[in-house]
């Protein structure tokens, strides 16, 4: 990414893997997002596992949100824990509204295969995430699969080479509107650039995303959606700009 959409100001590395860096911001979109976080209610949304968000170590060292959403809503955290009435909501409201996960892996038998599926993860016991092959990927079987995922609850969303397996209500919106009630504020923003990222937009007051994601791909002349200027790093920093102007 840092190749391909180029800054011009100082870079820092803010996630780390094995002792190697593997994600960068630069210093102006930190030192932003810091102003940001002691001026008003920031909340980190995302698709990550629990152990992934942890890893991201500007958010445990530098800013340190009140609250974060991981695990693509299934985990609310409050001061870096994660929120047990929320956890046990989820849980709940999931055995209720979708089948056990090992009916989805029997239905996802009928088609897997070794040619197309390279590495498999099950997220923090919620959902399931695969790397796939996309040249091999058999488009036609993965729609029809998708109809009989419909029928027990679950749903799918092929980002890139991730394919993602969910149950059909376990959503970032769904976290985010139980913070909404929770607390007490005036603006809501909300930014992405996946589908699986549209919901929690469409909600809020001002919704962002990238020129160059995947939702501008899909929706590009949705009213819902601000789209942000420049690429990579500057984009971050022109919506934190955005924000802080509000």
């Amino acid at each position: 990414m840092m190749d391909k959409y180029p800054i011009d100001n100082q870079i820092t590395p803010v996630e780390f893997k094995d002792d190697q860096v593997i994600t960068y911001m630069s210093q102006t979109s930190i030192d932003l997002l810091q102003q940001f976080n002691q001026q008003h209610l920031f909340v980190p949304v995302t698709t990550r596992a629990l152990y992934q968000y942890e890893r991201i170590e500007v958010f445990q060292q530098k800013i340190k949100p009140k609250y974060a959403i991981v695990s693509n809503g299934g985990t609310i955290l409050v001061d870096g824990k994660p929120d047990s009435e929320w956890d046990d909501f989820i849980k709940n409201h999931l055995s209720v509204t979708s089948l056990p996960h090992h009916d989805m892996l029997n239905t996802f038998a009928k088609i897997r295969h070794d040619s197309w599926v390279e590495r498999e993860f099950y997220i923090d016991s919620l959902f399931y995430m695969y790397h796939v092959n996309k040249d091999t990927l058999p488009h036609q079987e993965l729609l029809s699969f998708e109809d009989e995922l419909n029928k027990i609850g679950w749903r799918t969303f092929l980002h890139g080479r991730k394919l993602y397996i969910l149950p059909s209500n376990l959503n970032k919106v769904f976290a985010v509107e139980h913070l909404k009630k929770r607390l007490d504020y005036d603006i809501h923003t909300a930014a992405g650039d996946s589908l699986m990222d549209y919901d929690m937009i469409a909600i809020a007051d001002k919704g962002y995303s990238l020129k160059h994601g995947e939702l501008y791909d899909v929706k590009p002349n949705d009213p819902k959606i601000n789209w942000l200027k420049g690429k990579g790093a500057a984009s971050t920093e022109d919506l934190i700009k955005n924000l802080l102007s509000l």
